[in-house]
């Protein structure tokens, strides 16, 4: 008996959508502290001595964290290209910034203790920063423009077509609520930095990160409230109504849905476990 007969496609794209989960959640825990490392850098460190105390907590581990973005990108190729083509051309100027941060921190952390000079380790210093700020911040843009949708169309032959010109698209991803939720995100995952660094450093260095990450803490429990109410109440969601099968397969389906005030609610009803989950992350 072949495996498509074992499985029907609704218990495969749960598989899918859970190990997609945990490797997405693998490169928020691993790399996330990574990133809050970086973006709290100038303003943990002082004096070049207490930087290189920083960039030494995550230097063992900063390489192998990357692999789970890596993998999360293929596990969307594999089990859902149209997604991976939509999300990868439409997003073309933002997945760029956050590759060339991405890029441009390794080369800092390899770079920067080549030379004595001030100035060249500073501006690699700054450079790290711009590596874990940046992919912090555009990461939950790009969430929160998920959660509200983007102006696109699939045509006949799964072409995605985008409202707009090429800039404008990128402008267009940065609207109040979507920037509301990247603060949020940047916040986190300088609070996740900040406890990594006062687990791993001592002293001055590990004070300041307890502060930053006091602050940071208090700005992400903000965010999230104000995301959601916001999310809740001030963005129409969509109820599914029913999924037609063109080819008479599941590979190309046409989901038929409509729009509704507070439809995040809407869809959360009978779903408690949704709403469970919501609050012991906020606890």
């Amino acid at each position: 008996m072949i495996l498509h007969e074992l499985i029907d496609y609704d218990l495969l794209r749960i598989i899918w959508w859970a190990l997609l989960g945990v490797l997405l959640i693998g490169f928020a825990l691993t790399d996330g502290f990574d990133m809050g490392v970086g973006a709290l850098l100038p303003f943990v460190a002082k004096t070049d001595a207490e930087r290189r105390v920083v960039i030494n907590t995550v230097g063992p581990v900063w390489e192998g964290n990357q692999v789970w973005f890596i993998l999360g990108g293929g596990a969307i190729f594999a089990a859902w290209p149209p997604l991976y083509a939509v999300s990868f051309s439409g997003f073309y100027l933002a997945m760029f910034i956050i590759l060339a941060a991405l890029i441009v921190r390794p080369v800092a952390f390899k770079f920067r203790s080549k030379r004595q000079n001030v100035r060249w380790r500073k501006s690699w210093d700054w450079a790290l920063f711009a590596g874990g700020a940046v992919p912090a911040l555009i990461f939950g843009v790009a969430v929160g423009n998920v959660l509200q949708g983007v102006p696109f169309e699939l045509t006949p032959d799964l072409f995605a077509r985008y409202e707009g010109a090429f800039y404008a698209k990128f402008a267009g991803l940065l609207n109040p609520f979507a920037l509301l939720v990247g603060v949020m995100s940047l916040a986190m995952l300088v609070t996740h930095g900040a406890a990594w660094i006062s687990f791993k450093a001592e002293g001055v260095v590990a004070t300041r990160a307890r502060s930053m990450g006091t602050i940071s803490g208090l700005v992400t429990i903000g965010g999230y409230v104000l995301a959601g109410l916001w999310l809740a109440y001030g963005i129409s969601g969509y109820a599914w109504q029913k999924i037609l099968f063109p080819m008479g397969r599941p590979i190309r389906f046409i989901p038929m849905s409509s729009a509704q005030a507070a439809g995040f609610l809407f869809m959360g009803n009978g779903h408690g476990l949704l709403w469970h989950r919501g609050l012991a992350f906020l606890a």
